[in-house]
């Protein structure tokens, strides 16, 4: 494997693939957990491995490096996951999976250098995960992020590693007062100061003597709120989309989308208006931020430029449409007719010069430059879009 390289995983088809220019190789089976994502590992962490997705059709934990493919088994369906700062203990949780409400209670913490996991009940509804060290003495904790009441839950991590056998339930020292509507978590590893995305604002954390304690929330600067947040190390600050307009999901081509930009420590907030439509997730490199908006007008990819007092838009590029993009007046990801709602992965590479966008359905990734738009031709269909995740770039310990 090189050093920098493009992971496409293909989760409707069960397949992985690592993309070098128009070179696609296959790399192997298994269902990536399309909510957990791919969960980057530092460089120079506790194993060789450089990044991690959750299996969710196995139940493993699949780590990838230059030695291959490490897996370890976890409980799923997986819905998120996030690591420790040295990369060697991840922390998984779960979700829905194919049913129709939250049931699974479990949560797998892996140990990578072991190769082994343990497991332990917790609370269902699709918690929130996150390994943030405590301001006392720098530990790490595992914080369970809980909605419907919303709350954060601290557990030593070494406790967690400690438990016994038959999935024993434990719980650990919590605080309420969340909105009940979080989604969408950040931690910045060397302070750490942790957030959550809710219908209030960012909402800031930290975890002092083993105890949760509310640092603040940094309310939204635009009408609306981010269900999703990705972290820059570089910057310490928390990007998300902003979303605004109409509440019905069936209105998505009125929503609008601003890209927002929170420093975890200060507050300080900046945004950039984006195009109409759905934003369904974004990408980080290079000090640079790329979006994909989907709108029966056209799609568009809009690179914005993070270094400096102010956010500013590159360019906005329109994108060759999806055969079956997400129908007006309907829910943007119900099935349009035979075929699984398409939408869009996103990609920077890590110096933020090269995009890559799925073109869901229709079995291509398209390379993005300045100057160009060159198209991929993928073994499979991409159906939903895809995941995409572009190695090399800063270490973000939650999985996107």
């Amino acid at each position: 494997m090189t050093a920098e390289q493009l992971f496409v995983a293909d989760y409707r088809a069960g397949r992985t693939y690592s993309v070098d220019g128009a070179e696609v190789r296959v790399l192997g089976r298994g269902v990536l957990a399309e909510h957990a994502g791919v969960l980057a590992l530092p460089g120079d962490g506790a194993t060789d491995a450089q990044w991690a997705f959750l299996d969710d059709r196995s139940g493993a934990l699949v780590a990838l490096g230059p030695d291959g493919e490490q897996r370890v088994p976890v409980a799923i369906p997986g819905e998120h996951l996030a690591c420790d700062a040295s990369g060697r203990y991840v922390l998984v949780t779960t979700g829905v999976g194919a049913n129709g409400s939250a049931w699974s209670d479990v949560v797998t913490v892996v140990d990578l250098s072991a190769g082994e996991s343990v497991r332990f009940r917790s609370r269902t509804g699709e918690p929130g995960a996150l390994v943030v060290p405590d301001q006392a003495d720098g530990e790490p904790t595992a914080v369970l992020r809980h909605r419907e009441p919303g709350a954060v839950e601290v557990l030593p991590l070494a406790r967690c590693l400690d438990v016994g056998a038959h999935v024993p339930a434990i719980s650990g020292t919590a605080v309420d007062g969340i909105a009940d509507d979080g989604h969408g978590d950040v931690v910045d590893q060397r302070t750490g100061i942790a957030a959550t995305a809710t219908s209030r604002g960012l909402e800031r954390f930290v975890v002092d003597n083993g105890v949760p304690r509310t640092v603040g929330v940094v309310p939204w600067p635009v009408p609306g709120r981010a269900f999703y947040l990705r972290f820059d190390p570089a910057t310490g600050r928390a990007v998300g989309v902003v979303r605004g307009g109409p509440a019905s999901p069936a209105a998505w081509t009125r929503w609008t989308n601003h890209l927002v930009d929170v420093d975890l420590s200060t507050g300080d907030t900046r945004c950039l208006e984006l195009p109409p439509g759905l934003a369904f997730r974004f990408a980080l490199g290079g000090g640079r931020a790329a979006v994909a908006t989907i709108h029966p007008d056209r799609d568009e990819l809009t690179l914005i430029e993070r270094t400096g007092p102010r956010l500013r838009a590159l360019y906005r590029r329109p994108l060759p449409p999806m055969s079956h993009p997400p129908a007006a007046g309907h829910l943007p990801w119900d099935p349009v007719g035979d075929a699984p709602a398409q939408r869009r992965a996103v990609a920077l590479d890590p110096s933020g010069t090269t995009a890559a966008v799925t073109r869901g359905g229709d079995a291509e990734l398209h390379l993005i430059r300045d100057d160009r738009l060159d198209t991929v031709s993928m073994p499979s269909p991409l159906d939903e879009g895809g995941h995409l995740h572009w190695h090399g770039g800063a270490f973000d310990s939650i999985g996107r």
